[in-house]
């Protein structure tokens, strides 16, 4: 098989197969480009559609979490809890993984909501990070999200934590913790006036949006084409290999058939003649 493969006539067509191939899968990668920059314009034009709502009309205290109300953007108008301020660990930022800082926010009629305030690398930059809270008034905004599940936690994940952590971001534990109603959900931030001073990494608040699926199936589309090409060569070497190719037409006035490399002789018209009556 290898040798059939390396005949000239095959290495030719293999030279174009391949660069064929390398088109279309480059046209390929062109349309999931693009696939992936409408899909992050529908994303950009839906959030424009929403300006950002004050929590308390999004998400009033004792209701559940509503389902269009995911990655919504929100504003909140109340003080910092700092003397409440737990961890999450386990999460990953870039490459690292460290903790969220989540604060509660009180606000105007007495309950709070959970903002995730940043990421920190190690416990130990915890306390610094309660210190630099202001002690006023703070106009918040940031991202919705809803309360992290529980239901897959380990059995004593809880009670197990390190003392002021917590393994998920969940209403239904803060409010074991905390001593004022909550909003089910919690709000990533990504602005606040006056800002804290401990220089927290921010938390990525950007959500895929996407791809958009005409594009991406073009794409998929030229992938195919490329990966039948080399199919196409590959079936041509093997049927060369097995000698299953078409063989060529006889010529125009060839000989009689032959038959183990002897002519078959033609009929003797005299001796036919003799043996009639």
């Amino acid at each position: 098989m290898l040798r059939t493969a390396l005949k000239p006539r095959w290495l030719v067509l293999l030279a174009v197969v391949l660069a064929a191939a390398a088109v279309m899968a480059r046209l390929g990668e062109w349309q999931l480009d693009r696939a992936r920059q409408k899909g992050e314009r529908d994303r950009q034009a839906a959030a424009a559609a929403h300006p950002p709502m004050p929590v308390e009309q999004l998400l009033p205290v004792g209701t559940p979490f509503p389902v269009s109300a995911v990655d919504r953007r929100v504003t909140a108008h109340g003080r910092w809890d700092p003397a409440h301020e737990l961890l999450v660990p386990g999460r990953r930022l870039g490459d690292a993984t460290g903790l969220w800082v989540v604060t509660p926010f009180r606000l105007a009629g007495g309950s709070a909501v959970a903002v995730v305030r940043g990421w920190i690398p190690d416990a130990g930059s915890a306390p610094f990070a309660r210190t630099a809270l202001p002690a006023g008034d703070v106009d918040l905004t940031g991202v919705l999200r809803p309360s992290e599940p529980v239901d897959d936690l380990q059995p004593g994940a809880v009670a197990d934590a390190p003392p002021g952590q917590l393994p998920v971001v969940s209403a239904a534990l803060l409010a074991q913790v905390w001593p004022y109603p909550l909003a089910d959900g919690y709000i990533v931030q990504t602005s606040a006036s006056p800002a804290a001073a401990d220089q927290l990494r921010a938390v990525p608040t950007e959500v895929a949006g996407g791809l958009a699926f005409q594009n991406l199936s073009y794409a998929l589309q030229w992938w195919l084409f490329s990966a039948f090409g080399l199919f196409f060569w590959w079936r041509l070497v093997r049927d060369d290999h097995r000698g299953t190719l078409r063989p060529a037409a006889p010529a125009a006035g060839a000989g009689p058939p032959v038959v183990d490399d002897e002519t078959v002789p033609a009929p003797d018209a005299t001796a036919d003649a003799g043996e009639r009556p």
